[in-house]
């Protein structure tokens, strides 16, 4: 029996195409790139994609088309947590091992809603919990002591901090890729990918409009007079009839935009800000 289920696990390791090696490497290119190329249009997304890129030449080794649509939708845009989210990439890692290795169950649609899906949620635990929760106590508990003089109090906060983001970070990545894989096969032999989909895609929208009402400002200076003599702030109506509907309709605007004209963000920038500083100039905004 004990020889059945060795046979067993070394066919299981000779079907993987993705070694501990190559999972590392993967997470030390996160660490190292995860805020250098950061841009307002596609944020964490070349990092992403610098992490996942030589664990993608080895799964689509060969075949140079595949492998060219594998970077590019993880070009698009991705913005997480750096410790938690790197959840997402075993995730991803483990779909891509699948996806070449001729399951076409699972599409780029579905690793595009499991990121974007997922993005949201581990920025917001990790982000509450890393600044909430271990960066503070540590202050609480050490600076004291640093106050008084001790000089090994005063690194002791930033040393807990490092050491728990890369433990934290890298076993998150390893453990994203052994569930990502089980749990995936699990997922299409039982027939609810469909709500996975749907799922993530909800979530998704959600941590988009989440993110769109927070950053997008816009409100309008224009007045009036009423019957009565009093000056009346179009601003105050519009928010007593739906708060933030100038900037839902920036976004929609943008939104109808990309869907028509495609993924042209230099122009809607440049658009923007024409169209910001002529509205400003005729006192709109």
């Amino acid at each position: 029996m004990s020889i059945l289920k060795k046979n067993k696990a070394r066919e299981v390791d000779e079907e993987r195409k993705v070694t501990r090696f190559d999972l590392f490497w993967a997470w030390i290119r996160w660490v190292l790139a995860v805020e250098v190329p950061v841009s307002f249009d596609r944020m964490q997304a070349l990092s992403f994609s610098f992490s996942l890129n030589k664990v993608l030449r080895k799964i689509y080794a060969g075949r140079p088309e595949e492998l060219q649509e594998a970077m590019k939708r993880h070009i698009t845009m991705f913005n997480t947590n750096g410790d938690w989210g790197s959840v997402i990439h075993g995730i991803i890692i483990s779909m891509e091992e699948e996806r070449s290795k001729g399951n076409e169950e699972i599409t780029p649609e579905m690793m595009q809603s499991i990121k974007v899906g997922l993005m949201g949620p581990l920025a917001g635990i990790g982000d509450s919990v890393d600044q909430g929760i271990i960066g503070t106590i540590p202050l609480a508990i050490f600076v004291p002591m640093a106050l008084n003089g001790s000089v090994i109090a005063a690194l002791i906060p930033s040393l807990i901090f490092t050491i728990w983001s890369i433990v934290w970070s890298w076993f998150l990545f390893n453990k994203g890729y052994t569930l990502g894989r089980t749990s995936i096969m699990t997922i299409l032999r039982s027939g609810k990918i469909k709500k996975v989909i749907d799922i993530a895609s909800i979530l998704g929208f959600f941590m988009i409009g989440c993110l769109s009402a927070s950053y997008v400002e816009l409100d309008t200076v224009l007045e009036f007079s009423s019957s009565a003599g009093e000056t009346v702030e179009l601003q105050s109506i519009l928010d007593d009839m739906l708060p933030n509907i100038l900037p839902f309709l920036v976004v929609m605007g943008m939104y109808y935009f990309i869907t028509k004209k495609g993924s042209k963000y230099v122009q809607i920038i440049i658009f923007t800000m024409v169209i910001s500083i002529l509205l400003t100039l005729m006192h709109i905004i």
